[in-house]
């Protein structure tokens, strides 16, 4: 029981720092360093918390940033589904890991950050269209409530076009140095170990 609960805590120690990087990352792209409407990270911030966090992070990062943010910037009425569609970036940053998606990472994550634009629109202008006064509750409202979304659309894949890739490929870079000094250091303890009993 103790064994479990030190490898836990050990998992947290090294994983609790990154998500509250992502988070500072989220707050920051959207108050302090925001570029243009809908240009953001928390999509990759939630994707990579999926994808290399797992757990509890693929629902605190992107809630966290959304929630610290906001309290800055403040948010509309469609809030819910704001938020609730990066937490399902989250789970979709959870699924390509669990498909075990090794190779290519960088070309995939940015796969992801594409198909979760084009879901982000479809929902939150679905939440603008349901919530709002603005467009009639019909079928030629919800068209027009999507097409008025369409410039929102273009920057958001522009950014995700960009931060996504590169958020994966500093990712891929830490870790594989993560690993390259694990291995030298796991080396070093062996080389010990068998000079010991020369």
């Amino acid at each position: 029981m103790q064994n479990k609960l030190r490898i836990i805590l050990q998992k947290h120690k090294i994983k609790l720092p990154i998500a509250l990087s992502f988070i500072i990352l989220g707050i920051l792209s959207r108050t302090v360093f925001h570029i243009a409407p809908n240009v953001e990270m928390i999509t990759v911030i939630s994707l990579l918390a999926g994808f290399y966090l797992g757990g509890i992070y693929i629902i605190l990062v992107p809630l966290a940033s959304l929630v610290g943010s906001d309290m800055i910037i403040g948010n509309s009425n469609i809030f819910l589904f704001t938020w609730s569609a990066y937490i399902l970036g989250g789970i979709l940053g959870l699924i390509l890991r669990l498909f075990k998606v090794n190779k290519k990472v960088v070309l995939i994550g940015s796969g992801a950050g594409l198909v979760f634009s084009v879901f982000f629109y479809l929902y939150s202008n679905f939440g603008v269209w349901l919530i709002t006064p603005w467009y009639d509750r019909s079928l030629s409202g919800l068209l027009y409530c999507y097409y008025m979304g369409l410039p929102f659309l273009r920057l958001n894949l522009i950014g995700n076009m960009i931060f996504v890739p590169i958020g994966f490929a500093i990712a891929e870079l830490i870790k594989s140095k993560a690993y390259q000094k694990q291995s030298i250091v796991l080396n070093r303890k062996t080389n010990r170990i068998s000079n010991t009993k020369i």
